[in-house]
């Protein structure tokens, strides 16, 4: 009787509370229709306006642009121009095209990236990685090829950005991005011999290369030899000099070695640019190999033509796609790695906005190929000389596509009085840095499984191509991660827990389904070597998920310990999956 009151009484005080909340209800002030709308159409264009600045980066730091930021970026897209525009005749030699495509490829990409762009060191342009994989595609193919994969590779990665695939670039691990970096440093210093030596040959691959260089090795031109020798020795030399200057007292002499240093591949050039035209002029023959000469003028705005001749025959778009194939896959990802990775070096342990980053790059390549741009992306020389030398936003950019706009319609008539040797030396002293042997050492010491993937990556790289290499050090790391799946660490040993005998088990990891198996021999071993006298207790407190495969080899576990009268309990299970868990029981 006194709990149908009790009750009774509870509807009457919820049936009260509720009339009251309905008389509250009725006298709250009615909110006009138009104001309603006016507060949701607030609401949707403060989300497009959150939109349209993550998207269009440049809104973002604009409106606090002032005097001081604009002399930095001055100064430092001026000595990023002077940097890029002689790297972008080498890079462009190297990815096998005339130089005059390489600066075709030094100025949109700047330009886009101070509209999109988030990390204000990124530098866009030619870089040797891109370089030398396009080479790997589009050797001896025509050059719409090399246009033609400029475009795709940028739509691929707005693609990226726009579904949020960054993650993929994440199953690159840093052994294989390190073996990655050095096995293309070693191609392109390889590569480059040739011109260094003044030998003419044709050769794809590293060893095809060495086996040339062998069979010339009587045509060996002692005046490209030397200057070659004397670039080498001049560029590092400078770059010496700069980390001299770092530990001197002096600011002004410290400043003038710092931008000295950071002019020297501008020097090298317009000091055997002159020899070579004083001798031209002179009318001696010339002891070395010139560059080709260079049309002037911009390219014209223009869709890329998606096909092209080969042996007075037409080559449509799905033929040379079939011909490109992983290449449109691999030269996006690696892009990505490349510009992710500049991004999270120099943004101080701030998040990186991937996505944008994945945009803008792609933005970048499909616009420049529009102006017969190479494939392009981040360059960790250039940003890093950005970062030296005082960068304030992305506007910096503007300064140095001026000045690759400006070498197009000015200076492209004395283009042709730089010397190969000149060249390959920029080339050789750019990617000496990427070389990284030590790393080796520390791997061998910490993991051998990460030493197997680092040296598999070299071997692969060097033997049969860097898009192979990148994949082939990609399996080696995920034979590792799927090792650690099938085969799941597991703490097992019998304990007492109130005056009771127990096996306690507990994965050190996820429970899927290759390593279900593993687990479930692991848990029998112990109860045969028990006698089967002991029940079972499965900790869960490192387990966040398990798939439906493992839920099945639970209960085959469970199964078995029942057909010996012995039970399994769970402890510190997650609440979902203890539902998944309840549905097995």
């Amino acid at each position: 009787m006194d709990e149908k009151r009790v009750t009774s009484s509870k509807i009457v005080m919820a049936s009260t509370q509720k009339d009251v909340e309905l008389s509250q209800l009725n006298t709250c002030e009615k909110i006009p229709y138009d104001e309603l709308l006016k507060n949701h159409n607030a609401k949707i264009s403060h989300k497009i306006g959150d939109f349209v600045k993550r998207r269009l980066y440049i809104l973002n730091w604009l409106p606090e642009y002032d005097r001081t930021k604009a002399i930095g970026d001055f100064i430092s897209g001026v000595t990023i121009g002077l940097t890029m525009i002689p790297q972008s005749l080498a890079y462009a030699n190297l990815a096998n095209v005339p130089a005059i495509y390489g600066l075709y490829s030094a100025f949109m990409g700047s330009i886009v990236y101070i509209f999109l762009g988030t990390v204000k060191e990124v530098s866009i342009g030619p870089t040797s990685l891109m370089s030398i994989i396009t080479v790997s595609y589009t050797y001896e193919k025509p050059i719409e090829y090399v246009f033609i994969m400029t475009f795709i590779c940028g739509c691929v990665e707005m693609l990226m950005g726009i579904f949020k695939l960054g993650f993929l670039v994440d199953f690159i691990s840093v052994p294989v991005v390190s073996a990655f970096s050095s096995s293309t440093a070693i191609l392109v210093i390889v590569a480059q011999l040739k011109n260094l030596f003044g030998i003419k040959f044709k050769a794809k691959s590293l060893p095809l290369t060495i086996v040339r260089l062998a069979e010339n090795i009587n045509q060996i031109k002692i005046g490209d030899t030397a200057l070659g020798l004397f670039a080498i020795a001049f560029l590092l030399s400078l770059k010496k000099l700069n980390e001299l200057g770092t530990k001197s007292s002096n600011l002004k002499l410290k400043k003038f070695l710092f931008y000295f240093s950071l002019c020297r591949n501008a020097l090298i050039v317009l000091i055997t640019g002159f020899i070579a035209y004083s001798l031209s002029a002179s009318n001696i023959e010339l002891p070395f190999r010139l560059s080709e000469e260079v049309p002037a003028g911009i390219p014209s705005f223009q869709l890329p033509a998606f096909s092209a001749t080969v042996n007075n025959e037409t080559v449509e778009f799905d033929e040379i796609a079939m011909d490109i194939g992983s290449g449109f896959i691999l030269l996006p990802l690696v892009s990505i790695l490349a510009n992710v990775a500049i991004a999270k070096a120099f943004t101080s342990g701030k998040i990186v906005d991937a996505t944008q980053e994945m945009i803008a790059l792609g933005m970048c390549n499909v616009l420049g190929s529009f102006f017969k741009s190479i494939p392009t992306c981040g360059a960790f020389t250039r940003s890093a000389v950005s970062n030296a030398s005082g960068v304030q936003t992305p506007f910096a950019g503007i300064y140095s596509a001026i000045m690759a706009l400006m070498a197009l319609t000015l200076l492209t008539q004395y283009f042709n009085f730089i010397p190969k040797a000149t060249l390959a030396a920029i080339l050789i002293c750019a990617v000496l840095s990427l070389i990284d042997i030590r790393i080796g050492s520390k791997l061998w010491n910490k993991s051998k499984i990460d030493f197997i993937s680092w040296i598999g990556c070299i071997i692969a790289c060097i033997a049969a191509g860097v898009e192979v290499g990148l994949l082939v050090g990609v399996a080696l790391s995920m034979i590792n991660i799927f090792l650690k799946a099938a085969r799941p660490n597991v703490v097992i040993y019998v304990d007492k827990k109130k005056d009771e005998q127990i096996i306690y088990v507990r994965p050190s990891e996820g429970i899927f389904f290759p390593g279900i198996d593993s687990l479930r021999e692991k848990i029998n071993i112990t109860l045969i070597k028990t006698d089967y006298k002991y029940p079972v207790v499965l900790d869960m407190i490192k387990i966040s998920s398990v798939d439906y495969t493992a839920l099945q080899g639970i209960d085959s576990i469970i199964k078995d310990l029942k057909k010996h009268n012995l039970t399994v309990t769970f402890a510190n299970v997650d609440e979902k999956i203890q539902r998944r868990l309840n549905l097995i029981k």
